[in-house]
């Protein structure tokens, strides 16, 4: 884990980036929206239980799933190759220290 970042490989085999703060989590969010274009849609389910969804993350063919869960924290996941090969650039980016 790297400045309280962790990526590996989701349940459905694709890239998952996660972390346990809350800040950290909005900065992650707030720069997938304002600094590279993507817009949230879809349902928002509280945390009834030990996880909540998040409306997705969309630009263009570029979809990441977004939830809350107690194992994990809060994270992000692509949902194609495109969405990978994002998310692995936008972790050594933004969240691999340094």
């Amino acid at each position: 884990m790297s400045k309280g970042f962790e990526i590996r490989e989701s349940a459905s085999g694709r890239v998952e980036i996660s972390t346990f703060s809350f800040w950290r989590s909005w900065k992650v969010s707030l720069l997938l929206m304002f600094r590279y274009g993507f817009y949230r849609w879809g349902p928002y389910v509280p945390p009834i239980t030990d996880e909540a969804v998040h409306p997705r993350f969309h630009r263009g063919k570029l979809v990441i799933e977004s939830g809350w869960d107690n194992w994990f924290g809060y994270d992000w996941f692509a949902t194609n190759e495109e969405s990978d090969t994002f998310l692995l650039n936008f972790y050594d980016r933004h969240c691999r220290g340094k």
